[in-house]
């Protein structure tokens, strides 16, 4: 009794939509299509930091050069390639690869160490506290979130 009950809860459905006809539109018609329009803030996002530090006009210089710092870092772990093992590289090549890829990401994660002192010590006290606050979130960090321990 189980195994029918099962049995056409999972094939009448199946079943329905191998009845279904798929149409296409008739040549030259016009299709709608929906477009994202909004953007989605999380928090931590350079964004969000930015209106949570509420810059003066002598501060967005060295916010400019701190957001740029992170979007470079961003742009560099996104253009890497993936790094395989491969039979036609020796492996002490395939190893000076992986310490060349990380020598790059640490240059790039001093430059925003140095773009975000530069801004800390434009900032007054209330916006360094609220960068001690977030501004860490601000920087992504690529891989496993630590486990808390």
């Amino acid at each position: 009794m189980r195994f029918t009950l099962w049995t056409s809860l999972l094939l009448v459905p199946t079943l329905c939509l191998a009845q279904a006809e798929v149409s296409q539109p008739p040549q030259g018609a016009r299709l709608m299509t929906l477009q994202n329009t909004q953007t989605v803030e999380f928090e931590g996002s350079l964004q969000q930091l930015r209106m949570r530090l509420q810059l003066t006009g002598s501060q967005q210089a060295a916010w400019t050069d701190y957001e740029r710092s992170v979007q470079g870092y961003s742009s560099l772990f996104f253009a890497e390639k993936p790094l395989l093992a491969s039979a036609t590289d020796a492996a002490p090549r395939q190893v000076n690869l992986l310490a060349e890829r990380m020598q790059s990401r640490v240059n790039a994660l001093r430059d925003i160490a140095r773009t975000a002192q530069a801004l800390y010590a434009v900032l007054n006290v209330q916006q360094q506290k609220i960068a001690d606050q977030y501004l860490m979130a601000s920087i992504p960090v690529f891989g496993n979130p630590p486990d808390g321990n």
